[in-house]
């Protein structure tokens, strides 16, 4: 798991966890440099389930689109950095809404960019209107859901951006400070009830980097244009010294 991707599930449980939580159920559980797992509220108690077993896996899954839980068995049901290497991953959200309680959260980080990279398959990146997506497909087979709040994380010491959204199941009571507010930089903010993003941002960080990383070589070719300049002139005035 990568920098942000850590920071941000830490704060996440910060953010919602609730005294009247106890069950949480995390996709893509093996530990791969870190996992969501090492957020462990206090007295809960923690299922991890990925498709082979592994450090932090506690169940393995025979269908990664059918669960072996009741409906509605989980307060909280999270997923870091799986969505992207999933190949129905709008399957995979009906089941974590199905095993998730009514008034319970799902937490989805996924990048937004970056490069390839197998596990085994690499299919997706998400944008800030992939909240609105899952909840009008989950909604189009009948089910409550509501996109709490949803961004794009600014990168750190590594290359990804998080797209980061967090969904309701049902009638929920939101928290007083939601996880956007904690994570500086973010942007493409998504609220419940809200049309319009916050910071809003068409260019992507990479497409920023690449803009001022070209202007930093156009002012080095204009300045290396302009020493050429003066050094022919000096040479010039050399010459006719001679």
């Amino acid at each position: 798991m990568h920098d942000t991707a850590y920071k941000i599930g830490a704060k996440f449980f910060e953010t919602y966890w609730r005294s009247d939580f106890s069950k949480v159920l995390e996709l893509g559980a093996c530990n791969v440099n870190g996992a969501l797992r090492d957020f462990r509220p206090e007295g809960s108690d923690w299922c991890g389930m990925d498709l082979g077993p592994g450090n932090g896996v506690d169940v393995v899954a025979d269908d990664p689109y059918v669960y072996p839980f009741e409906d509605g068995s989980f307060d909280i049901v999270v997923s870091s950095s799986c969505y992207e290497h999933d190949q129905f991953f709008w399957l995979t959200f009906l089941e974590m809404l199905r095993v998730t309680r009514e008034g319970g959260f799902l937490y989805i980080n996924v990048p937004s960019n970056g490069a390839y990279h197998a596990y085994p398959q690499d299919c997706w990146r998400f944008y800030p209107d992939s909240g609105l997506a899952l909840v009008a497909w989950a909604k189009r087979m009948k089910l409550d859901v509501t996109l709490v709040e949803s961004f794009i994380a600014t990168r750190e010491a590594d290359v990804w951006n998080d797209c980061v959204l967090v969904f309701a199941k049902g009638a929920h009571s939101p928290p007083p400070t939601l996880l956007c507010q904690t994570i500086p930089g973010c942007h493409n903010i998504r609220l419940a009830g809200q049309e319009q993003l916050l910071n809003a941002r068409a260019l992507t960080e990479d497409m920023v980097i690449n803009q001022v990383l070209q202007n930093r070589v156009n002012f080095a070719m204009n300045a290396m244009q302009t020493a050429n300049g003066v050094l022919t002139q000096a040479q010039a005035a050399l010459n006719g010294l001679g």
